[in-house]
């Protein structure tokens, strides 16, 4: 699968707004056109006012102060425009080679073709290595030795954002560190009628998490990509089946939401008023929540911790995000260039956009909220993990879930986990049924495309 652990550390789930925010500058001056799905960098945090109406905080719009210190600096005005997480504007804008078009945030998924066909350089692969973490360099986006999809941070990947109030009612004063003692903890929550895990499920994409979660029950990187090597990849016997299991046995117990959240702030929101106990996401979200923690309530009730050991270990990812590339089709390549270098040496953006700096020249930084899993990694109870390289092997998985059928809006996850009604918790009768046929399925047109892990 492309990266979903850093799509997803990158591709915050925030609807685009298409309202356009340009940094003042004399008309004379060439401009840029940046296009962002993290709406809330250019627009402010969505908060709440004290009669329960969202409004944008204009003093938290971190990317369009970095965008005026870079036009200060350079001359180079910046243009803001916000973009929908599911990318068809900016692929339509790509495929025509639109020049309004010159930097965008990858807040979606683009195969290597398409990177090769619609994205210019960013930087040559070597001068990544030297300049930014060379073990992260080699999970961008590669296409004929340089890099197309410049990550200019890192951060945690998938992991637990909580509130620790919520878990301290239940009689817990953190996350537990193996399975049993956190499904315990589940249902004290539950017990206490609050909901112990948010996902928003009127989308499918939340699924998605299951890809990297699945690597931490096995204790390696990478494992989705790996199902080529697996008899029958959705069956409880291999790591992706065994973790589409557990999420689907925790929805029989009734640990995710009963409700429907009309949006994914809704589903922010309950964590950050207390309704819920916790989000099993990415760090991009770790700052959303805590910004929508309601006046009178310290933010700091608001954490950051990874995933229970699932049997092989204790692991949280650590991926490299904030993702950038630039239009083919832009007139502007070599200014795009310096923008993307120029944010990825502004410590300040990257730290408020709740990111660690990797660029060598970058001031060193990190966000406070990290404090927690910063310090069970030091003491040696959570061991980081890395993603695999961009291979072969990816296009070929998302080639034989795509004639499946089930690579399209997670229908691999989606699928199986709504094959179980709630109503009969105990009837597993269409979830097995739906998970033999995506094995068939994949088997079948495994087979059809000639096509194995190597």
């Amino acid at each position: 699968m492309k990266r979903i652990f850093i799509l997803a550390l990158v591709c915050a789930a925030v609807v685009g707004c298409q309202k356009k925010e340009t940094t003042s500058a004399p008309s004379e001056q060439k401009t840029i056109n940046v296009f962002v799905h993290m709406t809330q960098l250019i627009l402010g945090d969505e908060l709440k006012d004290e009669s329960g109406n969202t409004y944008r905080d204009p003093n938290t719009a971190w990317l369009k102060f970095a965008a005026e210190k870079f036009t200060a600096q350079t001359g180079v005005n910046v243009s803001l425009t916000g973009y929908s997480s599911d990318g068809a504007q900016i692929k339509s804008m790509l495929q025509v080679e639109d020049p309004g078009l010159d930097v965008f945030t990858t807040g979606f998924a683009l195969t290597n073709e398409e990177y090769a066909r619609y994205t210019a350089p960013v930087i040559s692969v070597s001068d990544a290595k030297t300049t930014y973490d060379s073990a992260l360099v080699d999970t961008m986006q590669q296409v004929d030795g340089s890099v197309r999809d410049l990550q200019i941070a890192k951060g945690y990947g998938e992991a637990i954002t909580y509130n620790e109030a919520v878990l301290k009612e239940a009689g817990y004063s953190e996350i537990p560190g193996d399975l049993a003692t956190f499904e315990k903890m589940l249902a004290a929550i539950k017990a206490n009628g609050v909901t112990p895990i948010s996902m928003h499920r009127i989308e499918n994409w939340p699924l998605s998490t299951i890809a990297p979660f699945a690597d931490y029950v096995a204790g390696e990187p990478g494992v989705f990509v790996k199902m080529l090597k697996e008899p029958a990849p959705f069956a409880e016997t291999a790591p992706v089946g065994k973790t589409l299991k557990l999420y689907t046995t925790w929805k029989s117990l009734g640990y995710f939401e009963q409700e429907i959240y009309p949006d994914f702030g809704v589903a922010m929101d309950s964590v950050a008023y207390g309704k819920a106990a916790m989000m099993l996401f990415g760090s991009w979200v770790l700052p959303q929540i805590i910004s929508r923690v309601p006046g009178g309530t310290d933010p700091n009730v608001v954490k950051f911790d990874a995933a229970p050991d699932f049997g092989k270990g204790r692991w949280i990812y650590v991926s490299p995000n904030l993702g950038w590339a630039i239009n083919k089709g832009s007139k502007n390549i070599e200014e795009s260039r310096q923008f993307i270098e120029f944010l990825a040496k502004d410590t300040e953006f990257i730290v408020k956009a709740g990111s660690i700096p990797t660029h060598k020249d970058a001031p060193q930084g990190a966000p406070e909220a990290f404090a927690l899993i910063d310090q069970h990694v030091r003491e040696g109870k959570v061991q980081q993990m890395i993603g695999m390289p961009w291979s072969q092997n990816n296009v070929d998985n998302d080639e034989v879930l795509k004639e499946a059928n089930i690579l399209a809006d997670f229908k691999w996850a989606g699928l199986p986990f709504d094959a179980l009604d709630i109503t009969r918790p105990n009837d597993w009768t269409a979830f097995n049924a739906q998970i033999a046929r995506q094995n068939a399925d994949y088997d079948k047109y495994r087979k059809e495309l000639d096509v194995s892990y190597k």
